[in-house]
């Protein structure tokens, strides 16, 4: 019995050695949003069309789970949920549905021994710097990215992307050969300057777009602009970008940022060119940040065979609800506005301009935030996109009570009318006001 007991407790140290040689810590971090919704003309602006059911309860939680090694090395996997209440399997009584959760991340993370190069690799968040989100590229993405601090005041980061690949590498059938599809790929490099209140990020992107290389899904997913060049290839198309974001704060609290992107997208028989800019000034001060911004960036042409939007790929552009899509909560839509007038939701086509009161606060613990825009198209007359005789303006406010560190009560209050010329000829009638508000919780964690 003595000599079990002296085996057992030698194989529990060595048991816990090895345990402890191997030991990964997890971390986990996230946000649960949880809210009910009222809304009126939401998506098609039109009194005369019914909406149906004026109210939604609507819920995403994304849950990041970091799995770290030591300082230099980790794996994270993010995964999300979203649900309307009482619709699908998933979200009703019972709420037992399958494949309601979504992979969004899922990528190593390391940095190469005695360097200061690290390694990204799997599905990830790439985004090209912006102030609003960039119109180009900034979305989740298979992708692998290497960075390097070269210097105090020089970086480099390299990365490249797989947008599609739909070939079938091996045949499941014998005797029948694969499909040799093409594909979409992304190759970027961003080198950002940081100096003494000054910093800017020069980048470039390419990116191949195969003959058959989206599928209906992936195709209907993609930009406007991007789709616009795979219906024009009879074989390939390309697109490339160059630009750079900047920022001003050697005169704190008074700081600016701004974008400038060109990019030209080529395919057999279609062809876009075009440009866009940002431009924010904003004044801190001890109750509120006031935010002045104007965005711009060339649109539709009237020739069939070219264009002068800026080319995009996966857009995260956006500065409120209906314009590009940006809410206090996280939700399943984006652009509750441009999308269906023909703006798209990635600031192309645009002119706009506004002001952002945020971070207001006169009661502890209670904060508002208050956005005002206005857009006109800068597509041409003769086009069926927002053109410059349409124009929107939006009032979103948002209201923000602290329950505890983590979790807060939020009110939305979003306000919108637009005009289209050619709704107006199609209906011979005007766009109708939009709206909506919600009330709910989120939990950060």
């Amino acid at each position: 019995m003595k000599r079990f007991a002296l085996v057992a407790l030698v194989a529990a140290l060595l048991f816990s050695m090895v345990s402890s040689a191997s030991a990964t810590e997890l971390k986990v971090r996230g946000n649960l949003d949880v809210y009910g919704m009222w809304s009126a003309n939401l998506n098609d602006h039109d009194s005369d069309v019914a909406d149906g059911d004026n109210y939604m309860t609507t819920q995403r939680m994304r849950t990041y789970f970091d799995y770290v090694a030591n300082e230099n090395l980790k794996a994270v996997l993010g995964l999300e949920i979203d649900n309307i209440w009482g619709s699908g399997t998933s979200a009703d009584w019972g709420t037992d549905g399958k494949g309601n959760i979504e992979v969004k991340h899922a990528y190593m993370d390391f940095t190469l021994p005695d360097t200061t190069v690290n390694v990204q690799a799997g599905l990830q968040y790439i985004a090209l710097p912006s102030v609003f989100g960039n119109p180009v590229f900034d979305d989740d993405a298979a992708a692998i990215t290497v960075g390097a601090q070269i210097n105090d005041m020089f970086g480099l980061t390299v990365g490249y992307s797989r947008g599609a690949d739909s070939s079938t590498n091996v045949s499941d059938t014998l005797l029948v050969d694969g499909e040799d599809n093409d594909d979409v790929d992304m190759a970027f490099i961003a080198a950002p300057v940081t100096l003494d209140g000054f910093s800017i990020a020069p980048y470039f992107a390419y990116a191949w777009v195969g003959e058959n290389a989206y599928t209906a899904d992936q195709q209907t997913a993609t930009s406007a602009v991007a789709g616009d060049l795979l219906a024009n290839a009879d074989e390939e198309a390309t697109i490339w970008v160059v630009g750079a974001n900047a920022e001003l704060t050697m005169f704190d609290p008074l700081t600016f940022a701004a974008d400038l992107i060109y990019g030209v997208g080529d395919a057999d028989d279609y062809e876009t060119k075009g440009w866009y800019a940002a431009l924010a000034a904003s004044y801190k001060m001890d109750f509120m940040t006031a935010t002045l911004f104007t965005t711009y960036a060339t649109g539709a042409d009237e020739d069939e065979d070219e264009d002068n939007y800026l080319p995009t790929l996966a857009e995260g552009w956006g500065i409120s609800p209906y314009v590009g899509g940006v809410r206090a909560f996280s939700t399943t839509y984006d652009s509750f506005g441009t999308d269906n007038l023909g703006v798209g939701s990635d600031g192309t086509g645009l002119w706009t301009m506004g002001l952002v009161l945020d971070k207001i606060s006169f009661v502890e613990k209670l904060s508002h935030k208050l956005v005002i825009a206005y857009a006109m198209g800068t597509s041409d007359e003769d086009t069926n996109a927002f053109t410059e005789d349409d124009d929107l303006w939006e009032v979103y406010l948002v209201n923000k009570y602290m329950i505890y560190e983590n979790l807060a009560a939020i009110n939305e209050l979003g306000y919108f009318q637009g005009s289209s010329e050619a709704y107006d000829d199609f209906t011979g009638d005007d766009l109708d006001s939009s709206y909506f508000a919600t009330v709910g919780f989120q939990y950060k964690f």
